[in-house]
């Protein structure tokens, strides 16, 4: 009967010995870690990321230097009335400034062959030169280029957007990988502590045949251990359908063969400070809600200065400078005549209906204020969940304290009503019994470290702490060719 008494340790350790030679075991943060290695959807955030990042090359093309030419021949009437060969060749180079002004380089040449006879005092043929050099300045509607700042702020808001949308993609898979785990090892606790029970109930039944064989026990007695002993087995093929679909859905996040062994491991990480204003800044810093929201907001104010920019009134201040030059052959003799020419005008344009400009002004500012309301409302849901999850976490700590003190308290209950039962003080009902509370209590303190375990990671992944020593996926672009199809 001694053995009775003693502790089941070995038994338990013996089992998992055995499991572990064929499984692997595995941290919350190693099966991430290769689920972040394999996710196929993993990728399409990190391209859309760099994508986003072309944006910024868009915009800044616009102050990239456009080249232009032209050329042409005619036959047509000239001032006086004689048919003329023309000929006409020109070329120009611009680009917009950041400033918003536009600065233009042009140059042209034409050539010009009438009938002489009909016009004997005029060069013929005659070769015409022009060389200028054009700024046309914004005085209103573009004025310090806001298509150009503010499409960049754009650019570079819709960059943060994507990558505001990826890390919130890491943060669902990331809790979706913390449920799977943690139910996965709430099912292996119950299979452990299922066999501690099947192992206690086998050596009482063992012992309570053998005081049978001595008469000293009835036949009720060997029927209800037996049915105890049928009743948890039954319960531990349960468990391990369980647990067998379980560990598929975790092999299917890893990207493993379905029937991978593996084994849950638990450990308790510890926070590394306490205080609700330091978790709350670093989880407002780290939320992929409310960088989403900052996005918006960029996007919203760039939205706002373009529409106001693009209700104004055209008016354009332009100057220019350069050299003319007229050269040809006259019945008199040579002619080459070069004058530096220039001026500067104003040009200016009114549209009458800017009512789609109005609209598209009060559709941005609205933008703005859905943004804020939305901001205030993840704030306090932030400050709420943060707020759950450390009180949830004291109340976890102080129950498991609580547990440990009911197992010590059961485990003495049992272990004197074993030494009752030997000198018949005690039934077989009050050791199953007994025996069952220590089960329960056991399972109790094992499932409430597992929601402890889960309300840390839960809190390390609201911080952001969850991904520091994980590897987060890095995808490069596909090489394109000239004519934009991938290779």
């Amino acid at each position: 009967m001694n053995a009775l008494l003693k502790p089941f340790s070995f038994v338990v350790l013996s089992f998992f010995m055995a499991s572990t030679i064929s499984a692997q075991s595995m941290t919350l943060e190693q099966v991430l870690q290769q689920v972040m290695d394999h996710y196929p959807s993993l990728k399409t955030a990190a391209l859309q990321v760099q994508r986003a990042q072309q944006e910024s090359l868009k915009v800044e093309s616009q102050l990239g230097w456009q080249l232009g030419a032209q050329a042409g021949i005619s036959h047509d009437l000239s001032l006086f009335g004689t048919p003329t060969d023309s000929l006409d060749l020109g070329g120009s180079i611009s680009r917009s400034l950041e400033s918003g002004g536009r600065l233009g380089f042009n140059a042209n040449i034409s050539r010009d062959d009438a009938d002489a006879s009909l016009s004997p005092q005029l060069p013929n043929p005659a070769t015409s030169t022009s060389v200028d050099v054009t700024y046309t300045l914004p005085l209103a509607k573009g004025s310090d280029n806001p298509l150009y700042t503010e499409g960049l702020a754009s650019a570079q808001a819709g960059e943060q957007l994507a990558d505001a949308e990826r890390l919130a993609m890491y943060d669902q898979l990331a809790t979706q990988v913390i449920d799977v785990f943690l139910a996965a090892a709430i099912t292996r606790v119950r299979i452990k502590n299922i066999d501690k029970t099947i192992e206690r109930t086998e050596r009482l039944k063992k012992y309570i045949k053998d005081q049978y064989s001595l008469g000293l026990t009835e036949d009720k007695d060997v029927l209800q251990i037996e049915a105890r002993l049928k009743n948890n087995q039954a319960e531990k093929r349960g468990l391990q359908v369980a647990w067998q679909q379980q560990k598929i859905s975790l092999n299917r996040l890893m990207g493993r063969a379905w029937n991978a062994e593996l084994l849950p491991e638990i450990n308790l990480v510890n926070t590394d400070n306490n205080d609700f204003e330091f978790l709350f800044e670093e989880s407002k810093h780290h939320s992929p809600s409310l960088n989403r929201i900052k996005s918006r907001l960029k996007l919203a104010d760039s939205a706002i200065k373009t529409a106001r920019d693009a209700r104004q009134d055209n008016l354009d201040l332009v100057m220019f400078l350069g050299n003319k030059t007229n050269a040809g052959d006259t019945t008199s003799g040579d002619v080459d005549e070069s004058e530096v020419v220039g001026g500067i005008r104003l040009e200016f344009s009114q549209g009458l209906d800017k009512s789609g400009y109005d609209a598209e002004l009060y559709q941005a500012q609205m933008d703005r204020s859905i943004a804020l309301q939305d901001q205030l409302q993840i704030l306090e849901d932030l400050k709420y969940d943060l707020s759950s999850l450390l009180a949830e976490i004291n109340a976890a700590r102080d129950a498991l304290d609580a547990y440990t003190t009911s197992i010590n308290s059961e485990q003495k209950k049992l272990d004197e009503a074993l030494e009752r039962y030997q000198v018949g003080r005690a039934g077989t009902d009050d050791i199953i019994q007994y025996e069952s509370e220590l089960s329960i209590a056991e399972l109790s303190f094992d499932l409430q470290k597992m929601e402890l375990a889960r309300r840390l990671r839960k809190l390390n992944l609201l911080r952001g702490q969850l991904w520091k020593n994980i590897r987060l996926p890095e995808y490069q672009l596909p090489e394109l060719e000239l004519t934009g199809k991938e290779k």
